[in-house]
């Protein structure tokens, strides 16, 4: 992909996507981890299909609801999203800070886990710690109206 289309899309990412971890608590998981996810929503169905025949991922229609238009969701998943990140880092601004915490925080799990991710990954109290700890630093950082 050319450079100026991975700025583009680090454009998109800034201005109408999202980064974030969501805590997931699976049957006979001690602690529970965080799920990375990433993901734009707009109400231009082209650009969330241009987005789903680069980078793969998922796409869905929201419900619209009168006198809105209709929503298109993008969205990717774990290293899928963390990967793409990679892509798009250099050219990240508002979110960049985001993006580098998730990207650490996959590099862990990469190194400290070595493959144990997802249900009934056996984990230590700290990797759940550190995951909880950068959960929410990005929940803290991902609010409306906080300078980052």
């Amino acid at each position: 992909m050319k450079r100026t289309d991975l700025a583009y899309v680090a454009g998109i990412i800034d201005g109408e996507g999202w980064i974030t971890l969501c805590r997931v608590k699976a049957k006979g998981l001690k602690f529970p981890y965080y799920a990375l996810r990433i993901g734009v929503g707009n109400t231009q169905q082209w650009l969330i299909e241009w987005l789903y025949l680069s980078f793969g991922g998922q796409k869905r229609r929201e419900g619209k609801l009168p006198p809105r238009k209709p929503c298109w969701i993008w969205s990717l998943n774990g290293k899928e999203a963390a990967n793409f990140l990679k892509l798009i880092l250099p050219y990240l601004h508002l979110k960049k800070p985001q993006a580098e915490i998730v990207i650490h925080l996959e590099g862990r799990r990469t190194r400290g886990q070595q493959g144990r991710l997802g249900k009934g990954c056996p984990r230590t109290a700290v990797e759940a710690v550190l995951e909880q700890a950068d959960a929410i630093l990005l929940k803290s950082m991902n609010k409306k109206g906080v300078a980052v």
